[in-house]
């Protein structure tokens, strides 16, 4: 008989034992996540048609005003259709941290309960959310075929894109539902986090709208890379490698505090959430 020793966490544990018990938690993982997408998709009709209208009703609106006014550049992209690609990524973005930055408070009854590795919950609602990006995904490459795009090769790097933003909704997630656990204050400031977020990255707008001389400020958006990744995939747009690389780097300084912050406040999560 195997026997499992549950130790106290106040003084912290070992990387190495925290990414083991999240391995062996992949169980609990699936299971939050389908509970997550049955909550979701109750009426899968109007599911299906919420995750279809949340990017194409925003590229829309935007299409109609904003591209008339400020007439970016999008080197030959449709601006509806260079919209839409920066909205697919964002809109999965967007959902995955204002919902799963909340899965401390949400699920305060079964952290008091149980032990298992709290990093399960935020991840469980970021993987439920990943069925909007497939969903998106597909939207935007047959839209793309539509307009005049054919599929090409580079469209094999979406999938490792979705990945990346994928990371970074989980990052971010991780260290804001931790931050809301401590202090319920947090949740006020997500809408607004995100409000400002969508304007600092190029989703309306192509990296090369903002002055030279400004773009690096830019690039320390990890979520710059990826939406210039997704039209360089979809289109074959230039691609500005010195802000993809800032980006990943941004991105990689975003997931060491996430995670060194979480691992010091994990063990006060279940009396604090």
């Amino acid at each position: 008989m195997k026997l499992t020793v549950i130790e106290p966490l106040r003084r912290g544990v070992s990387f190495k034992t925290a990414w083991a018990e999240c391995r062996e938690s992949a169980t609990l993982l699936r299971y939050l996540t389908l509970r997550d997408l049955r909550l979701r998709f109750q009426d899968p009709l109007l599911g299906v048609l919420w995750v279809t209208l949340q990017p194409l009703l925003p590229a829309a609106v935007f299409a109609t005003i904003f591209a008339r006014i400020l007439q970016p550049t999008t080197s030959g992209v449709p601006y509806s259709l260079f919209a839409l690609a920066g909205f697919v990524p964002w809109t999965f973005f967007s959902t995955s941290v204002s919902t799963a930055s909340m899965t401390f408070v949400w699920n305060a009854n079964l952290l008091n309960k149980v032990y298992f590795p709290r990093a399960v919950l935020p991840a469980s609602a970021m993987l439920a959310s990943s069925v909007e990006l497939m969903a998106g995904v597909v939207l935007v490459c047959g839209y793309s075929v539509f307009r005049g795009f054919p599929p090409r090769a580079s469209w094999l790097l979406l999938p490792l894109l979705g990945l990346y933003v994928a990371a970074i909704a989980f990052f971010v997630s991780l260290g804001l539902a931790t931050a809301n656990a401590l202090n319920r204050n947090v949740k006020f400031a997500i809408p607004f986090l995100m409000q400002v977020w969508i304007y600092a990255s190029p989703v309306v707008y192509p990296s090369s709208f903002v002055p030279e001389r400004s773009r690096w400020l830019l690039g320390l958006n990890p979520l710059t890379g990826a939406l210039d990744g997704f039209r360089a995939a979809l289109f074959g747009t230039p691609l500005n490698y010195r802000l993809l690389l800032l980006s990943l780097a941004s991105a990689a300084a975003i997931a060491l505090g996430s995670v060194l912050f979480f691992h010091r406040y994990e063990a006060f999560l279940a009396e604090r959430a």
